[in-house]
């Protein structure tokens, strides 16, 4: 017990001061922790320490976004993909080029491709006498999420585009089914190479957890060789690759996918702006904006969180920069509910970022007017379940269902932002960020600080 916690001591409805259970910071030192937690149905705040500080939220950051959205475009709003054409059908032949316009759907994969595809085809084309031209007009920027530019190929890092297309993920299908081992590339890509070295590993008497402890997935440009040998209990596992760009990707997979409809064509590839008397032939609408969240916020997905945030640029273009005009919409959702932005720093909205920052207090005060709003319903329900759903699953578990909480982790950073359901029905409002050289090792720290919190205000320990 050697740090006190800084707090702002309030009696909570239960009779309990919030301090009296919590006198120290389970272990974590005063300068690299961050504790903002108040009431929602009231300008209480119970406990604070460091609270203004700004610091990197890392995955936390998806919050904002999240909330930027919703109160932007609402929770039933929908990405479209639409297929156009200035080019005459002569009988079941389009006889001129196809523009694909993309708008950064984050939950765009190949059933959507397939849909989108045989809308074209219930239109009466079975044959693309010209080309594909992708529009990407919808992002007159993209962003960036500096130093992770060499691990833009990891699935963590996949940066977002207006054709991003199943995320760009190959799946690899192991067989060892006594037919000798093989594996499979899905989808299967005009430009992709796959070799296999591996061999039968025969039974092995154990369960195959993982199938990535026993293969070796390698990828040189637009070719994959996997070598090992494949135990008997992997027949039908799978792992997964991210390959091409995001370009390329969308056009093999429209090639491919179109092949498997029975379609002919199309005779090339480009980028081009829609001409304006092309007439839309075919469209696709997403799921609304909450499914999107829910993946968002559920699994942290970088990805679908910073084309979400390009979307609130290219929605509403203010200066032709997507990047710029998505970060003025973020600040004008938090002027209009009268949220402090001054320790905000955005670079892509999804906290993939060394530079972006805010502070517990900004969050936090973000947090209870979300909860407030309209959208209060599905805003909560993004978040993961403890010890349930999520990267919450295996976590703070004692809590229950009452507990959802976004997680966040960089290199140097642990966090964790969300909303916990005290047994009164007081709904709190809880930001704890950790900024530290050893924050790989101090998960169970913040958890132990979660609890401190959650047991001080219950009047209780949670169960073990």
């Amino acid at each position: 017990m050697k740090r006190c916690l800084l707090l702002v001591l309030l009696c909570t409805s239960m009779g309990a001061p919030l301090a009296a259970a919590l006198p120290d910071l389970a272990g974590l030192q005063e300068n690299e922790v961050a504790l903002w937690v108040g009431k929602v149905g009231s300008g209480d705040v119970l406990a604070e320490h460091r609270a203004d500080v700004a610091l990197n939220p890392a995955s936390t950051m998806k919050l904002v976004t999240s909330f930027a959205a919703l109160e932007t475009l609402g929770p039933q709003w929908r990405w479209q993909s639409t297929l156009l054409s200035a080019a005459p059908l002569v009988g079941d032949t389009l006889q001129g080029d196809v523009y694909w316009q993309g708008r950064g759907d984050p939950l765009f994969d190949l059933p959507a491709l397939d849909q989108l595809l045989g809308e074209l085809r219930l239109r009466g084309v079975r044959r693309i006498n010209g080309r594909l031209l992708l529009d990407k007009g919808a992002f007159a920027t993209t962003g960036s999420a500096e130093d992770f530019e060499a691990d833009a190929e990891r699935a963590f890092a996949v940066a977002p585009d207006t054709h991003l297309t199943h995320l760009k993920v190959a799946w690899l299908h192991y067989y060892n089914d006594g037919a000798g081992t093989r594996v499979v590339l899905e989808p299967a890509l005009p430009g992709v190479t796959l070799a296999s070295d591996l061999s039968d590993a025969g039974e092995t008497g154990r369960a195959c957890a993982d199938v990535r402890r026993y293969v070796r997935v390698r990828q040189q440009g637009n070719q994959i060789s996997v070598s090992g040998a494949l135990p008997r209990a992997c027949d039908g596992a799978s792992s997964f690759v991210n390959v091409l760009s995001a370009d390329d990707y969308a056009r093999q997979a429209f090639a491919a996918r179109w092949a498997r409809l029975g379609g002919e064509g199309p005779q090339g590839f480009g980028v081009a702006a829609t001409p304006p008397e092309a007439r839309t032939l075919a469209l696709y609408r997403s799921p609304p904006l909450v499914q999107a969240l829910s993946a968002i916020n559920q699994y942290s997905n970088n990805t679908m969180a910073r084309s979400l945030f390009l979307t609130l640029g290219a929605e509403r273009p203010l200066t032709g920069d997507t990047v710029a005009d998505a970060t003025q919409v973020v600040r004008q959702v938090l002027a209009k509910n009268a949220l402090d932005a001054q320790t905000l720093v955005l670079e892509n909205g999804a906290g993939l970022s060394r530079r972006e920052r805010i502070s517990a207090r900004a969050l936090g005060e973000l947090l209870r007017v979300a909860a407030r709003g309209p959208y209060a319903g599905e805003f909560i329900a993004s978040l993961p379940v403890a010890g349930e759903s999520g990267t919450l699953k295996t976590r703070l578990g004692q809590w229950g269902p009452r507990l959802r909480l976004k997680t966040g982790t960089l290199a140097g950073v642990r966090a964790l932002a969300g909303y916990w359901l005290a047994p009164d029905g007081e709904r709190l409002a809880i930001v704890a960020i950790i900024n530290s050289p050893r924050s790989g090792q101090l998960l169970p720290n913040l958890d132990a600080l979660l609890d401190g919190v959650l047991a001080s205000y219950a009047g209780v320990r949670p169960a073990p």
